[in-house]
C-alpha cells in the first residue's frame, strides 16, 4: 500500500515510472476536489493519464453530481461504473447553539430543525435590555392587536438580520472559558475548535491559557513528548515564541494548528491529539481528521469565511 498526493502520481505517470505497472487499485480520497479550481486539473490528468488496467474507487461525502461525474469517468477510461452512495450519514450528529451558557439543540441526525431550539437560543442572546423590554410589552399589550405588535416586535429582533440576534460575534474569553469548562464536564472531550483564520486559532487558544484540562499523569506525558519532539530542533529555533508558547499550551490540554506553524509543531500537536493528550485543539482547516482521532464534538468559531472577495 502506497500512500501520496495526486501531484506526485502525477509526475509518476509523466515520468513513467516502473512502480505504476504494479499498481492493480487506486484510490481517491476526497475525491470532489476535482472542482478545486487550482488542483482540479491534476485529478483530471491523472484520471486520463492511468493505464487501462488500474482499477479506481473514488470515495466522497460531499459529491453532488454523482451521476454526472461516474458518467465521465465511463465514458474517459471506457469501463463499468458503480455507484454506491447514501443520502444521510452513517453516524448521526447532533448540531446545538451555544448561548445563554447552555447547550440549544437545532438538528438531531436526521430530524429535521428544530425552531424551539434556534428560538431559545436567540432569545438568551438578546441583550438584557432588549428582554427587560419585550417582557414589558408582553405585559402592557391588550388583546388583539396589542398582542399581535408586541409578539411581531420580538420576532423582528430574533430575526436573522437582527442586530441583536448577536450570531456573528465570536464570544470573549468568559465565553469560550465556559463553554470549554461545560464540554469538559460532560464528557465531550476531546474537542476540535474550528476556525477559519489563523489569528483568531491564537486568539481563541490564549484565551484558555488560564485553564488546565489534563491530569497531572498527562501533563506530565505532554511535557516529555514535547521534550523529546524540541530535541530534535536546533538552540535558535526551539527557543522560537510559537515553540516555546506552543510547549507550553500542551501540558495543559491546548493545542493551536494551522498552516502558519513549523511543521514539526504541528506533527507533534496531532500526535498529542490522537493520544488523548490534548482536550481542546484550535485549529483552521488544515487540520486533516482522521479515523484515529478522538474528537468528541466539533465547535465552530463563525459559519462564514471570507473567500478573497467577500
Amino acid at each position: 500500500c502506497l500512500i501520496m498526493t495526486t501531484e506526485i502520481l502525477r509526475s509518476m505517470l509523466y515520468r513513467g515510472a516502473d512502480l505504476i505497472r504494479d499498481v492493480e487499485w487506486l484510490i481517491f480520497d476526497e475525491v470532489h476536489y476535482i472542482n478545486d479550481t487550482e488542483r482540479g486539473v491534476v485529478w483530471e490528468e491523472v484520471i486520463i493519464m492511468l493505464p487501462q488496467y488500474v482499477n479506481m474507487i473514488f470515495l466522497s461525502a460531499t459529491t453532488q453530481n454523482t451521476i454526472e461525474f461516474s458518467d465521465w469517468i465511463g465514458r474517459t477510461k471506457r469501463k463499468p461504473v458503480h455507484v454506491i452512495r447514501t443520502d444521510y450519514r452513517p453516524v448521526p450528529l447532533s448540531h446545538h447553539l451555544w448561548a445563554g451558557q447552555k447547550l440549544h439543540k437545532i438538528m438531531e441526525g436526521k430530524s429535521g430543525f428544530l425552531d424551539k431550539g434556534y428560538s431559545d437560543a436567540a432569545k438568551a442572546l438578546l441583550p438584557a435590555s432588549v428582554t427587560a423590554q419585550s417582557k414589558d410589552e408582553k405585559g402592557s399589550a391588550g388583546a388583539g392587536g396589542g398582542k399581535a405588535k408586541s409578539q411581531g416586535a420580538v420576532s423582528h429582533r430574533l430575526s436573522r438580520g437582527s442586530k441583536d440576534s448577536s450570531w456573528q460575534q465570536q464570544g470573549n474569553k468568559g465565553n469560550w472559558q465556559s463553554l470549554v469548562k461545560f464540554l469538559d464536564r460532560e464528557g465531550l472531550t476531546p474537542t476540535v475548535v474550528f476556525s477559519f483564520s489563523k489569528k483568531k486559532c491564537e486568539e481563541i487558544a490564549n484565551m484558555l491559557r488560564t485553564l488546565d484540562l489534563n491530569t497531572a499523569a498527562e501533563r506530565n506525558a505532554a511535557h516529555m513528548f514535547a521534550q523529546q519532539t524540541m530535541a530534535r530542533l536546533s538552540p535558535n529555533d526551539a527557543s522560537l515564541p510559537q515553540v516555546i508558547q506552543t510547549c507550553e499550551m500542551v501540558k495543559r490540554g491546548i493545542g493551536v494548528h494551522h498552516g502558519g506553524l513549523l511543521p514539526i509543531l504541528k506533527e507533534m500537536v496531532e500526535i498529542l491529539f490522537s493520544r488523548n493528550l490534548i482536550k481542546v485543539l484550535c485549529s483552521t482547516e488544515t487540520f486533516a481528521m482522521g479515523v484515529n482521532m478522538p474528537a468528541r464534538a466539533v465547535v465552530f468559531n463563525s459559519i462564514r469565511k471570507h473567500d478573497g472577495t467577500q
